[in-house]
Order: C-alpha cells, then sequence, then structure tokens
C-alpha cells in the first residue's frame, strides 16, 4: 500500500512531464525522456548558469579572504528561498487543498502514509529548485578546492526546505481561507517573487561589489541574525561539530513541523478552506440585461483564475506602474529624452505613443477567451442569446480592463513631456484604436484557432496560438508602423502619419468587428 501511494503522489507532482497538457494523453517513454531532458536543460541551463556566474564571483574571493563559510551562508540563503518558493504552492495544493483527501481517509490506510507520502511529493519538488542553486555552487567550490564537507548540504538543506515549504504553506492556506477571492494570494505572491527578480536582476552588480567590498561586516550580520547559517558555512567548509549543530537545528525544526502535522492532518485535510458564511440578508434583485451578466460572467472568470490575470492581464499593474514611475522621475526622463532629442523633437510623441502601445498588449484577455470555454463551451451556446452577444462580452472585458489604466498612463505621458496641443489629443486617439485593434484581433484569432480539449487552462493562455499573435503580433504591428514612418518622415508631418494611423487602425477594426459579429458567431456556434 505504501509503495501505491508513493507511486500515486510521485505521478500527481509530475503529471506535467508524462501527460501532454494539450491533449490530455500520456506521452510515451521517448516523449517523457525528451521533454525531461529538454525542461532540465532549460532549467538547469537557464537559471543554473545565473547561479554559477554569482558562485564564480562569490567563492574564490571569500575563500582567499579567509571566510569561506560566509560563501556557503549566502548561497545556501538563496538556495532556501528559490526551494521553498518554488515549492509552497505545491504544498498548499497537495498538503492542505489536495481534492483526495476524503477519499484516502476513508481507506484502510494509517493516516501517517498518508501525510509521509504527501509531504514527498512536496520534498522532491522543492529538492528540483534547490538543485538548481546548490550544483552550481558545488561546482565552482570544489573548482577553487573546497572541502568535502560540503556534500552533506543537499541533503541537508533539502530537509529544512521540506520544514519550510510546510510552515509557509500554511500560512498562505490560512490566509486564503479568509479571501472570498482565493487566487489573488496566487497573484500577490507572485508578483511579489516577479518584483523580487528584477530588482535583484537590475542591482545584481551593486550587491556583489557591497558583498565583497566588505565582507567581514556582512560575516558579523550573519552570525548575529541568521546564526543556524553561520553554522552551514563552517560545516560546509570543515568544522565537524557546526556539522552536527546545523544538522541537530534542521531536524528539530522538522521534527517540530511533522509533531504538528501527524496532529492535525486529519483537522487540516478535511477543513472547510472556503471565506466565512455569509449571512443571509433578504434584498431585492434588479435584473440586469443579457450583455451586463455576460460581461460578469467573463469578469468572474478573469479573476477567478490566477493564470488568467498573471499571464493575461499583467499589463493593467504595469501601466499603472509606467505611470506612477514617470511622475517620480519626471525629470531624469525629460533631461535623458530632450538632451538625446531636442526639447521640441517630434519623436519624442511618437516614441511615447509606441512605448504605450507596446505596454497594452500585455492585456491580452479576449485572445484565449474562447479557447478557455474548453469542452463547457456548450454551455454558453446554449445560453438564451446570440453567439455574437457572447463575443462582445469577451472583447468587453479587455476594453474594460485596458482602456482606464492605458488612458492614466498616457495622461502621465502628456503631463510628463508637455507635447503640442496636436499630439494631446492624437496620442489617446492612436493609443485606443490600437487597443481596440489588438482586443478584436486576438478574439478574431481565436476564433479561428481554438484548442477547446486541453486538461489545463494553462495551456490556451500561455501556449495558444492566438495569444502569441496578440502579444508578439502587437509588437509586430508598432514596429512596422514605425517603419513605416521613417520612410514616410519626410512626406509626412508626425502628427498627420498619427491621424493617418488611427483612421486605418480604426477602419481595420470595423471590419473585424463585423466579420467577428457575422462569421465569427457562425464559427463559434459551431464549436
Amino acid at each position: 500500500m505504501t509503495k501505491a501511494l508513493f507511486k500515486k503522489q510521485m505521478m500527481e507532482a509530475f503529471s506535467w512531464l508524462y501527460r501532454n497538457r494539450k491533449t490530455g494523453k500520456n506521452r510515451s517513454k521517448a516523449g517523457i525522456i525528451g521533454f525531461g531532458v529538454f525542461y532540465f536543460l532549460i532549467i538547469f541551463g537557464v537559471l543554473g548558469s545565473v547561479f554559477y556566474i554569482m558562485a564564480d564571483s562569490l567563492c574564490e574571493p571569500l575563500m582567499n579572504a579567509g571566510i569561506a563559510w560566509l560563501y556557503w551562508a549566502i548561497m545556501g540563503l538563496v538556495t532556501v528561498a528559490l526551494g521553498v518558493f518554488g515549492s509552497v504552492f505545491n504544498t498548499y495544493a497537495s498538503l492542505y487543498q489536495a481534492k483526495d483527501n476524503d477519499l484516502l481517509l476513508s481507506m484502510p490506510v494509517p493516516v501517517r502514509h498518508i501525510l509521509v507520502m504527501r509531504l514527498s511529493g512536496v520534498y522532491f519538488m522543492g529538492l528540483i529548485y534547490e538543485l538548481v542553486v546548490i550544483i552550481p555552487a558545488l561546482i565552482q567550490w570544489f573548482i577553487n578546492g573546497g572541502s568535502l564537507w560540503a556534500l552533506q548540504l543537499p541533503l541537508v538543506l533539502s530537509i529544512l526546505v521540506l520544514a519550510l515549504s510546510c510552515i509557509l504553506g500554511w500560512v498562505v492556506a490560512l490566509i486564503s481561507g479568509k479571501l472570498r477571492n482565493k487566487n489573488i494570494i496566487t497573484v500577490i505572491m507572485s508578483l511579489a517573487f516577479i518584483g523580487g527578480y528584477y530588482y535583484i536582476y537590475a542591482n545584481a552588480y551593486k550587491i556583489l561589489m557591497s558583498i565583497l567590498a566588505d565582507p567581514f561586516a556582512l560575516g558579523e550580520k550573519v552570525k548575529g541574525i541568521l546564526y543556524p547559517f553561520y553554522h552551514m558555512g563552517l560545516g560546509a567548509a570543515g568544522n565537524f561539530v557546526s556539522v552536527l549543530i546545523f544538522a541537530a537545528m534542521v531536524a528539530a525544526l522538522f521534527a517540530i513541523v511533522y509533531a504538528v502535522l501527524s496532529r492535525s492532518f486529519i483537522a487540516l485535510a478535511t477543513a472547510n478552506k472556503g471565506a466565512a458564511k455569509a449571512k443571509y440578508r433578504e434584498k431585492a434583485v434588479k435584473a440586469a440585461p443579457a450583455d451586463s451578466a455576460l460581461l460578469r460572467k467573463e469578469m468572474r472568470r478573469f479573476l477567478g483564475s490566477a493564470n488568467y490575470m498573471l499571464n493575461c492581464g499583467l499589463g493593467v499593474i504595469m501601466m499603472v506602474l509606467a505611470a506612477v514611475a514617470l511622475v517620480i522621475f519626471k525629470d531624469s526622463v525629460t533631461e535623458v529624452l530632450f538632451g538625446v532629442f531636442g526639447r521640441t523633437a517630434s519623436i519624442i510623441p511618437m516614441l511615447a505613443a509606441a512605448a504605450v502601445c507596446m505596454i497594452t498588449t500585455m492585456c491580452d484577455m479576449a485572445a484565449p477567451s474562447v479557447s478557455l470555454e474548453g469542452k463547457s463551451i456548450w454551455l454558453a451556446q446554449s445560453l438564451p442569446v446570440t453567439a455574437s452577444q457572447v463575443l462582445m462580452a469577451k472583447l468587453k472585458l479587455q476594453l474594460v480592463l485596458t482602456v482606464p489604466p492605458a488612458l492614466l498612463l498616457t495622461a502621465a505621458v502628456l503631463g510628463v513631456l508637455q507635447p503640442s496641443w496636436y499630439f494631446c489629443l492624437l496620442l489617446p486617439v492612436i493609443i485606443l484604436a490600437f487597443i481596440l485593434f489588438m482586443a478584436l484581433l486576438g478574439l478574431a484569432t481565436n476564433l479561428k484557432l481554438p484548442n477547446l480539449n486541453w486538461t489545463s487552462e494553462i495551456i490556451p493562455i500561455k501556449q495558444g496560438a492566438s495569444v502569441a499573435v496578440a502579444l508578439f503580433g502587437g509588437w509586430a504591428v508598432v514596429v512596422a508602423l514605425g517603419g513605416v514612418y521613417v520612410l514616410l518622415s519626410k512626406l509626412l508631418a508626425p502628427e498627420l502619419y498619427l491621424l493617418c494611423t488611427a483612421v486605418l487602425l480604426f477602419a481595420v477594426s470595423v471590419w473585424l468587428l463585423h466579420w467577428i459579429r457575422t462569421k465569427g458567431a457562425a464559427i463559434f456556434e459551431t464549436l
């Protein structure tokens, strides 16, 4: 029974490897090997190379300075951080929110066996992320003649990652249980990770230089604040007593976590993690038009999927952040632009319009919207509304979510650049025309190239042809329009070119809208 449970847990944790999510069918053995090799080459080739460069920058200087333990304290912290973040959502899903907990608990299987099998899935997922950092760190360590005692780190750190993942997963479960929209916690944590990643990436050189400038001062801080990692570093450098101390700390933490989980697993597995029950209050419900109801349906789908929000709605946040950044760093932006092109250069508003349009392509909610109906598309087809109304609701979703932040960013651009009055009129027009055109193009492409047989919504959201057209096609349109302007710059004034471009985009949008309402609606009815 234990063997069967372990096999089941591994198949669940690594279903992405052996199952093709586009077709829902299992891959062949050759397909599993090929996909696995490709996946791990990407992970270890891209991320691993980044951490290898980091290890290369730190290892030799710190070893020469006689504080080799600090090298492992730093790399250990990075290892734990990546391992915990990479496995925390798997912890939340498989340990605290597993859909088959009730089924397994009803079987004659000891609860401790179920708990151990759940933890094994979390362990191996965290181990994969941990090895992305620890392997490059070990390679660089041995190149510089480091101690073999470092070989014990992957095992000890993997237990630490497991314990911390269980704790953080419990926090995520606790917070999400208080939220009506549970996906918001996923979005917030993902955005925090993305923001942290780009901050570290942009400041990596400064961080490394600050470490190397005064490593002894950093070492003293690590001793005071992160004492366990101090012993971890000493142990990796060859201090046997520190190996025992750090291993004992990790073992004690894991023992506490396991003891708490073993005593509370049944309560955790059977608890209703939904939001607090709403108290019934009698109130009149007003009938809403069909179009409004359909739009609310599309909005609920968008807000109910973290994958949908992160992959198709990131532009909303980016535009708001860009608007705030423009206002804050107004002087720096104008100094650079006016210094390069001149204060009265007409190319500046053109570049601003292109930049805003580029960002709006990150809002492509309509592009996968038909495919997201999946095998339940018959429900939308059976509603007492026309296919055209259903499609217009999908179009409106993108416009409603994209236009307000785009206008906010446009207002910030105009406030910072302060162009002539005709550019103040034309920039919002050209940006709105581009937004409408891209929304219609994404929806039309999805009608022509739908994928209704997916087993995971991430397939149409990230791998759909219509999403690729909406994103990269938008970039291509902006670049092409810029190229045409370069060719015609001697014949057409910038403001006249923007006006002609807006008219062209609106004209094509009218044609696409007519096609979606007629032929597109007919296609939707037969999907």
